[in-house]
């Protein structure tokens, strides 16, 4: 429970870098920035990934703390510890800590005044909340309703994958908001929300997908599958449906395979939200360094940025080749268009495939590999303080509770 309430989710700790390098791709991009600026910045990242985010997964844990239990994999998914009979000492606890963080977020929006950012602070807390409010609303709606296996694609289902998305909206355009005046360049808000919200729903469903096989065993290479309603995870388990029915190693263990790394149809969720982004994501970085490109240039943009992510999606086996490929043409295009800063225009949809080959390439056992070594890293490194405050004999029981040497 410490280690839970210091860091809930560790394996969704890669999130929080995609404010900073928002923020970073438009000081790249020629974003006037000053030291203000970067202690604004530094304060609301803090704020949203060390208060605002761990209370909304907290929240979110507290709700599907009973279908969680229930999970063949609950021991390494860094949600809220049970075991059942301990839910109620557990959730009191991991509630007060998150009404406390965002006690924090009020306190810290009033006591730094020069930083002006007050207004600003609620308002990301509150959108963080909006999303956590429609989201928890959906997943209450889209699951634990039947055992059908695939589950229906119902529309609750379908919302559920496109509002999980719109928190990446909230990270990403917080970034950007604090060195761009967004209010000046709405061209510019749109298309980077539309390329967040595309590219959330395409990480989170093919992490999802991902993480359905948990619930799958192999019979000689081909996927059996058995989840239960009270499981709660039709979300996932939807999406099964444009998976292969076998695995390419009959002797692999499902948790050793990684599904993603080999083609899946062009219509599945991840892939036709992933095409959404790219081509979101070309027209972004003319929009970062041009406020006003042609409508010809805009076009030519987009239309590379969606081709060179469909070539991406039809050819898995040289993605590295086919993203060296698409970057290329987009920048040759964007020298010949004569766009300032091209290499900064190059960068949001060239980042976009760069975080796809990482997450395609993930299996379930690898799955937050680096946050589980970090997790190790730390703890080693703070064991022998904790060791010597709480004493040798409180030590060697908690440690023989945990089932570990540390």
């Amino acid at each position: 429970m410490p280690g839970y309430l210091a860091m809930p989710r560790p394996k969704d700790a890669v999130k929080g870098l995609l404010m900073p390098f928002t923020f970073a791709l438009a000081v790249v991009a020629g974003a006037d920035v000053t030291g203000w600026t970067l202690a604004r910045a530094l304060v609301v990242w803090g704020a949203l990934e060390l208060l605002v985010y761990p209370a909304r997964y907290q929240w979110n844990d507290i709700r599907g703390f009973a279908a969680d239990q229930r999970h063949p994999s609950r021991r390494d998914r860094g949600r809220l510890p049970g075991p059942m009979d301990r839910a109620r000492a557990h959730v009191a606890a991991s509630s007060a800590v998150a009404v406390a963080r965002l006690v924090a977020v009020a306190v810290l929006a009033l006591a730094l005044p020069g930083l002006r950012l007050g207004g600003f602070l609620l308002a990301v807390t509150g959108a963080v909340l909006g999303v956590a409010v429609v989201y928890e609303a959906l997943r209450a709606r889209g699951s634990g309703s039947g055992d059908a296996f695939p589950p229906p694609v119902r529309p609750t289902v379908v919302a559920l994958w496109l509002v999980v998305g719109a928190g990446y909206v909230v990270r990403g355009m917080t970034g950007l908001a604090l060195a761009v005046d967004l209010g000046r360049r709405p061209a510019l808000a749109v298309f980077a929300g539309l390329a967040l919200w595309a590219f959330g729903t395409a990480f989170v469903t093919s992490r999802w997908v991902t993480e359905s096989l948990a619930f799958a065993t192999s019979d000689h290479g081909r996927l059996r599958w058995t989840a239960r309603a009270d499981q709660g995870r039709e979300h996932l388990l939807a999406l099964t449906r444009w998976l292969p029915p076998r695995m390419p190693r009959p002797t692999a263990a499902p948790a050793e395979w990684a599904p993603l790394r080999g083609r899946t149809p062009p219509t599945a969720p991840w892939n036709a939200a992933l095409l959404t982004a790219g081509a979101a994501a070309g027209l972004t970085g003319v929009l970062l360094t041009a406020p006003h490109p042609s409508p010809g240039t805009a076009a030519l943009a987009a239309g590379l940025g969606a081709a060179g992510t469909a070539a991406v999606i039809l050819a898995p086996g040289r993605r590295p080749v086919v993203v060296a490929a698409g970057a290329t043409v987009l920048l040759l295009a964007l020298l010949a268009t004569a766009q300032p800063r091209p290499v900064a225009a190059l960068l949001p949809w060239l980042a976009l495939m760069a975080a796809h080959l990482s997450f395609s390439s993930r299996s379930l056992s690898t799955m937050g590999a680096l946050s589980r070594r970090l997790r190790t890293a730390t703890a080693a490194a703070l064991a022998p303080v904790c060791r010597l405050v709480i004493g040798e004999a409180t030590w060697e029981a908690v440690r023989k509770n945990a089932g570990g040497p540390g």
